[in-house]
């Protein structure tokens, strides 16, 4: 079996280009649950992606975990004057790095906390930290996996998000931000419900895609970067396209 926490930390310390100091990012590491989920080459594509997209769309992340990029997006998009909504997914499920999750599997290292109590108190704490740092501001977030999310957003539905509002689903996407179950199908198929809604000149980024890794999502590049409807735009490490087609 293979240590994919073992292999991200590895991989942790390939240099990338920074945006510039900010406190609020600096701060963002300490306050929201989930530190090391977020590669410091990040919040550099993030931003440029923000900063370019079309603006008939919306942004879209799948995987929130803790809530960090939740928290990341959302301040960059105040910060370029950006007033996109922001639509997210989590199943908050819990596998460990054995990938065994049931309903009373332990998390890696206890033989009293369950994976599913786990998964619940990952929920709660995503739930607080975006009542608190955003609370003005708040994403459009879903308890679902990202095929379950996906079904909704086909269909255009209007339902409850986690904060108990109503919003239709199935706005045009101007930038998603890919970074749900690492294994090379998963990447596929929400790449594949990505490009059925991103718009021409829309960008997607893919974490954990470093070269080298053996994320599933950094295999699937080797098909983006054949893929003639999408551009290369930059590699820190991970690997940010834009649609042209």
């Amino acid at each position: 079996m293979i240590d994919f926490k073992k292999i991200r930390r590895g991989f942790s310390h390939i240099r990338a280009k920074k945006l510039p100091d900010d406190m609020f990012i600096n701060l963002l590491r300490s306050l929201v649950t989930g530190e090391g989920m977020l590669h410091v080459g990040n919040p550099y594509l993030i931003d440029y992606a923000l900063k370019n997209m079309p603006n008939n769309g919306c942004v879209v992340e799948i995987g929130s975990y803790g809530g960090l990029s939740t928290s990341l997006i959302l301040h960059l998009l105040k910060k370029n004057n950006r007033t996109e909504k922001l639509f997210n997914c989590d199943p908050w499920i819990y596998g460990g790095v054995k990938d065994t999750y049931t309903e009373s599997c332990m998390i890696d290292g206890s033989d009293t906390i369950t994976c599913s109590s786990f998964a619940e108190y990952m929920k709660n704490n995503f739930m607080r930290s975006m009542k608190f740092l955003n609370a003005e501001n708040l994403p459009h977030s879903f308890h679902l996996t990202s095929d379950a999310f996906f079904e909704k957003y086909e269909q255009k539905i209007k339902i409850k998000d986690l904060f108990e509002r109503d919003i239709q689903l199935g706005d045009p996407i101007s930038f998603a931000y890919i970074d749900g179950d690492h294994s090379y199908e998963y990447a596929k198929r929400d790449f594949e419900n990505v490009n059925k809604h991103l718009v021409k000149s829309g960008f997607v980024l893919f974490d954990d895609s470093i070269d080298g890794s053996h994320f599933g999502s950094a295999l699937f590049m080797k098909e983006m970067k054949k893929n003639k409807n999408y551009k290369f735009v930059s590699k820190n490490p991970n690997y940010l396209f834009q649609k042209i087609v």
